[in-house]
C-alpha cells in the first residue's frame, strides 16, 4: 500500500475527529447506500413487472409468429406444415387466419377479431390452461370467446347458449338491389369461454380454421404460421433456419415481437425510472463533497505537514479523491446488499401486497445480476465524479502559509 493509499485509510478510520466531521461522513455513506439501495429494487420492481406482463403474453402468443412482408395473407399452398416441422427445434406449427367480424348475440352486436385456427393451435400456446367454462375442440364446428367479449354479447354458459351470427364483408362492389350481398354471414355455438388480460379478453374469439376461410371468402388463404419450440432449442437459430426455408417474402417475429409496442413503452418507463432515480443517487453522491470539504478544513495544519515532508498537492488530491471512493464503496455495498435483502423478502414473503382484483396478490420483483453491476457503475461514476470534483480543493499551499 502506498502512502497516499494508507493516509487516506487512517482518514477513514480516525476515531478522533473534530466537530462534526464523523456525523457528516456517516450521513454520506448513509445517503448513498439509501440512493442506491432505492435504485436496485426499482429496477428488480420493473423485472418482476416485466416478466408479469410477459407471462401473459406467453399464455397468448407462440414461441414463433411467421407473417406475410406484404399483404395480409398468402396461400397455404405457399409452405407445407412438413416442411416447417422438418426445421430442427420446433415442436408444433398451427396455421391460422385472423380477420375482423361483427358478432350478433340477440340484441347485442360488437366488432371483434375471429381467429380461425387448426387441430394444432392449443398446442402452439397455452390458452388451454386459461379456459374458464368448456371445452374447446379446434377440428369441431364450436366457438371460444373471451370472457369480456362473451359479457359484451351477453353470452352465458348457465344454460345452453345460442348460436352466435357472424357478419364480414363480401368481395366486390355488392348490388344496388340487395344490400345484403355486401356481407357473407354464418352461425356458430361457443361452447367455451376463455379469460387470460383483458387486452384478448374483450377482443378475441377462436373458431375452425375452414370456418373462418369460408366466412372470410379465403378458401385457400393464411394470415399467419404459429410455432411452438422444444425446450432446449435455441430461438435465433430455429429462426435463421425457418427464415432460409420461407424465403424473403415472410418475416418471423418472436414472443416480444409480437408485442412490441408493450415492451417498448415498458422499457422506456424502466428507462426513465433509472434517469429518475439515478439523478437523486448523484444528489445523495453530492453530500460527499461536504464531507470531503469539512475534512480538508479539519486536516489543514496535517496536510501542511504532509507537504513540508515532500508529498505535492497532487497527490493531497488523491489522498481525498481516494477517501471520496471509500465513502462512495462502503455506502454502495450496504445498499446493494440492502436492495438484495428487500428483494429476497418481498419474492419469499410478499409483504408489498395489491389487493384484490389483481393477477397477482404481490407485487412481483425479480433481481439480476445486470442490475447490480448497473447500480454499481452508476454509483462508481456518479461518486468519482463527485470526489473528483471535492479534491480539487486542497489548498496550494506553495500560494499560502499557515500559522503555527
Amino acid at each position: 500500500m502506498n502512502a497516499v493509499a494508507f493516509i487516506a485509510q487512517r482518514y477513514l478510520r480516525a476515531k478522533r475527529l473534530k466537530g462534526q466531521v464523523h456525523n457528516i461522513q456517516r450521513i454520506s455513506i448513509a445517503g448513498v447506500a439509501v440512493g442506491s439501495m432505492a435504485l436496485l429494487t426499482v429496477l428488480s420492481a420493473f423485472n418482476g413487472l416485466e416478466d408479469l406482463i410477459r407471462s401473459f403474453y406467453t399464455q397468448f402468443d407462440s414461441d414463433l409468429k411467421v407473417m406475410p412482408i406484404d399483404g395480409k395473407f398468402f396461400p397455404d399452398n405457399q409452405i407445407s406444415k412438413q416442411e416447417v416441422l422438418a426445421v430442427s427445434g420446433i415442436k408444433s406449427a398451427s396455421f391460422v387466419l385472423e380477420e375482423k367480424a361483427f358478432f350478433r348475440y340477440g340484441e347485442k352486436e360488437v366488432v371483434a377479431r375471429l381467429r380461425g385456427v387448426d387441430e394444432d393451435f392449443l398446442s402452439v400456446n397455452r390458452i388451454q390452461e386459461g379456459i374458464r367454462i368448456g371445452n374447446f375442440d379446434p377440428t369441431r364446428e364450436q366457438m371460444l370467446l373471451g370472457i369480456g367479449l362473451a359479457y359484451k354479447l351477453e353470452v352465458y354458459f348457465s344454460e345452453q347458449p345460442q348460436a352466435v351470427q357472424l357478419f364480414v364483408p363480401s368481395k366486390g362492389i355488392p348490388s344496388a338491389s340487395n344490400w345484403s350481398s355486401a356481407y357473407k354471414t354464418k352461425h356458430i355455438s361457443p361452447k367455451a369461454v376463455f379469460s387470460i388480460q383483458p387486452e384478448f379478453d374483450n377482443a378475441f374469439a377462436f373458431v375452425p380454421l375452414d370456418f373462418a376461410q369460408d366466412l372470410n371468402s379465403q378458401p385457400n388463404n393464411l394470415s399467419a404460421i404459429e410455432i411452438a419450440l422444444e425446450t432446449d432449442a435455441k430461438p435465433s437459430k430455429v429462426e435463421a433456419e425457418l427464415q432460409k426455408l420461407l424465403g424473403g417474402s415472410f418475416k418471423i417475429l418472436d414472443r416480444d415481437e409480437q408485442q412490441l409496442s408493450v415492451f417498448k413503452v415498458l422499457k422506456s418507463e424502466g428507462l426513465m425510472t433509472y434517469l429518475i432515480l439515478a439523478l437523486t443517487l448523484g444528489i445523495a453522491c453530492f453530500t460527499i463533497l461536504g464531507a470531503l470539504a469539512i475534512s480538508m478544513v479539519e486536516k489543514r495544519q496535517n496536510l501542511f505537514t504532509l507537504w513540508s515532508l515532500g508529498l505535492s498537492r497532487k497527490s493531497l488530491q488523491r489522498i481525498f479523491l481516494i477517501r471520496g471512493l471509500q465513502l462512495t464503496t462502503i455506502g454502495g455495498l450496504i445498499g446493494i446488499l440492502g436492495g438484495i435483502l428487500l428483494v429476497w423478502l418481498q419474492s419469499s414473503y410478499g409483504f408489498v401486497q395489491l389487493g384484490q382484483g389483481y393477477a397477482v396478490e404481490s407485487y412481483p420483483v425479480r433481481l439480476a445480476y445486470s442490475d447490480i453491476f448497473l447500480v454499481l457503475f452508476t454509483l462508481l461514476g456518479l461518486g468519482g465524479a463527485s470526489s473528483w470534483w471535492g479534491s480539487r480543493g486542497v489548498p496550494d499551499f506553495s500560494q499560502t502559509t499557515v500559522k503555527n
